[in-house]
């Protein structure tokens, strides 16, 4: 635990690491922790604040919220080290991002007429969709086949789960008789052993 912002931790796919923003130095920096080693090495030095890391499938590359363009969007970084580029274009806001099991698409929040929505972004291809219709939608998360996504969004004052599919076809509110639904996440899939 360092001084300052110590948040937005990230595992690496493999388990080694850990993504994560500090304020250590004075200024909010993606670092990652190697855990065998107790090591910390930083990703990012910029004087905009760095934060919210999200690993790509391989383990090799980070995507970032960044303002270091004036307003929050989507930053990439490699792992072994180097400048950041920029990836979102689309809107004024774009946060939160994380990658879809293949690594070809990212699911985001972006700002739409001051309403949060869930977009997505093909990497190779820039189609940019804007994929929900809520006024407070956030926290996307890709199911592990890559064919969903979920995310909470606010109805009646109630947070709620809500799930897109990536191609936009199917959308579905799954509400709970009680409490509210914030950060959902897909479990890992796990295939089981049928041999037994």
């Amino acid at each position: 635990s360092f001084k300052g912002i110590n948040g937005a931790p990230a595992w690496s796919p493999d388990g080694r690491f850990l993504a994560l923003t500090l304020s250590k130095d004075g200024n909010p920096d993606i670092f990652v922790m190697d855990i065998a080693r107790r090591s910390l090495r930083a990703l990012t030095r910029h004087g905009a604040i760095d934060t919210e890391p999200a690993w790509a499938p391989d383990g090799k590359s980070l995507v970032f919220t960044s303002d270091r363009g004036g307003s929050p969007q989507i930053y990439k970084v490699s792992v072994s080290g180097g400048e950041a580029s920029r990836v979102s274009f689309e809107g004024s806001y774009n946060a939160r991002a994380s990658f879809a099991p293949d690594g070809r698409m990212l699911t985001m929040v972006t700002r739409v007429d001051g309403q949060y929505r869930i977009a997505t972004l093909d990497l190779a291809t820039r189609d940019y969709r804007v994929m929900s219709t809520g006024r407070l939608d956030e926290s996307p998360s890709f199911a592990p086949n890559g064919s969903m996504i979920i995310y909470a969004t606010r109805v009646n004052d109630k947070g709620v789960l809500a799930a897109v599919s990536t191609d936009g076809r199917v959308q579905q509110r799954l509400r709970l008789q009680e409490g509210d639904v914030r950060e959902p996440v897909w479990s890992p899939y796990h295939q089981q052993d049928r041999s037994r």
